[in-house]
């Protein structure tokens, strides 16, 4: 009797937030650790985010010139990745010097480049000692800011292209090619619109970014409890309605938001304790509550960011893909 009963005289909340505990530790796991900043740091980083949605706001509204949306696009992502993702687990929950460095660099960069103007695109193929330079800062930058927030893979496989485009004449048959100038492919990576601001950062500066305000202000409004409250509403009070409920509100919630491990967290605040009520097996719930979260992001007709990158490089409207997908 007295293991019977030791459950019921803990608090009510302590279980999930337990659950929030290890579901954050889980994010951190997949997605980087991140720094929880307060007083002027969290400020700073505030603000930087509340001007980048406010921008790319303004840029859908109304007409922002293509080189500079994407420069500009670029440069507040890498300095919010310097601020909010540490370069190492231990140096967390603190903006160390050298990410401030790292930040300013990335500010000056683009101040170059978008006092340049047409000068400056126009040496694409030719570009000075200074554009080289920067280009390689630049790029250097670059993966160091995807390495702090994926790991190690995609920088490795960034890194094996450009070693594989330098040294093409130097490779045996079928792999060797004519090679290309060290200046030349940092201009064409760095100034063009065909290198690493090209589609992907198209898509990313017009169409994702505003998925992700959207789905931002889903997370952080409530409308967690609120499509659990509906789902339940639709789906009756029956003890297999808590599961149902998971998967409809998951797929009303991830679909907006774009974010698979942030819908299971939203969703599952609210709903893992419901479902432990209805009698559902622990390991069920969590496995059900993270195929809710992460399937929502690929299930038709919204697939998520992907659908937005095949309509552009399909060249095709984006409600055909959601008609096709569906």
């Amino acid at each position: 009797m007295a293991d019977d009963q030791k459950p019921v005289s803990l608090p009510a909340m302590t279980d999930t937030e337990g659950d929030l505990r290890r579901a954050e530790a889980y994010i951190e796991q997949e997605e980087g650790a991140t720094n929880r900043l307060s007083g002027w740091a969290g400020a700073a980083v505030t603000a930087i985010a509340v001007a980048m949605s406010l921008f790319h706001l303004y840029a859908a509204y109304d007409i922002v010139p293509t080189q500079e949306l994407r420069y500009i696009h670029v440069g507040f992502v890498l300095v919010l990745c310097f601020l909010l993702f540490p370069v190492a687990r231990r140096f967390r929950d603190s903006i160390r010097w050298w990410d401030v460095l790292m930040g300013a660099a990335v500010v000056g960069i683009f101040a170059y480049a978008l006092a340049g103007g047409e000068d400056f695109t126009d040496r694409a193929t030719v570009p000075n000692r200074l554009d080289v330079v920067l280009g390689v800062v630049f790029i250097a930058l670059l993966i160091e800011a995807t390495r702090r927030t994926i790991g190690w893979i995609v920088p490795f496989i960034a890194l094996c292209f450009i070693a594989y485009a330098l040294a093409g004449p130097y490779l045996p048959p079928p792999w060797n090619h004519r090679g290309y100038g060290f200046d030349a492919l940092v201009g064409h990576l760095f100034i063009t619109l065909e290198g690493i601001f090209g589609v992907p950062v198209d898509v990313s500066a017009t169409l994702i970014v505003l998925f992700c305000i959207f789905g931002a202000f889903l997370q952080h409004s409530g409308a967690g409890k609120f499509f659990i409250d509906f789902s339940m509403t639709l789906m009756g009070s029956r003890a297999n309605a808590a599961g149902r409920t998971v998967v409809l509100s998951s797929f009303l919630l991830g679909g907006p938001s774009g974010s698979g491990v942030a819908t299971t967290v939203t969703i599952g605040a609210v709903a893992y304790p419901m479902m432990k009520r209805a009698g559902f097996e622990r390991n069920a719930a969590g496995g059900l509550l993270a195929a809710g979260g992460l399937g929502a992001i690929i299930s038709p007709p919204v697939l998520g960011a992907a659908a937005f990158l095949i309509a552009e490089f399909l060249k095709i409207s984006y409600l055909d893909v959601i008609w096709m997908a569906t």
